[in-house]
């Protein structure tokens, strides 16, 4: 099997995992919320004894579940951009990489509100 073959199904397991760690951080999230708002309901309709905590806690797992969320992405973007060794040049300044996400976030940052952008090639 050659590399070209391998690559487009490498880049299919890539995509699958970070689905799958994602949709896993997401239940991670929904349970605490799911445990927070039974909190309330008990705090709104009868006893509670940690409202406090369980929203705290709530919070805190939603947090970290975007922020890993978002690591795992371009972990995933940086992985599909290295195996098809593509090269992305920048055509308003001298920057190159072989990183799909570090391209888009050179652009963003660095040209966003360039006036070179909207002149003609």
């Amino acid at each position: 099997m050659s590399d070209d073959s391998k690559s487009p199904m490498h880049k299919e397991i890539l995509d699958k995992m970070a689905a799958l760690i994602t949709a896993a951080f997401g239940l991670v999230a929904a349970l605490a919320w799911n445990d927070a708002i039974k909190a309330v309901f008990k705090e709104i309709f009868g006893t509670a004894d940690a409202i406090g905590p369980m929203l705290a806690y709530a919070v805190i797992i939603t947090i970290i579940a975007v922020i890993l969320t978002l690591t795992v992405a371009r972990a995933a973007s940086r992985a599909k951009s290295l195996m098809r060794q593509e090269i992305f040049q920048c055509k308003l300044c001298e920057f190159t990489t072989k990183i799909e996400s570090e391209f888009i976030e050179h652009t963003m940052k660095d040209h966003a509100a360039s006036q070179d952008k909207f002149l003609s090639k």
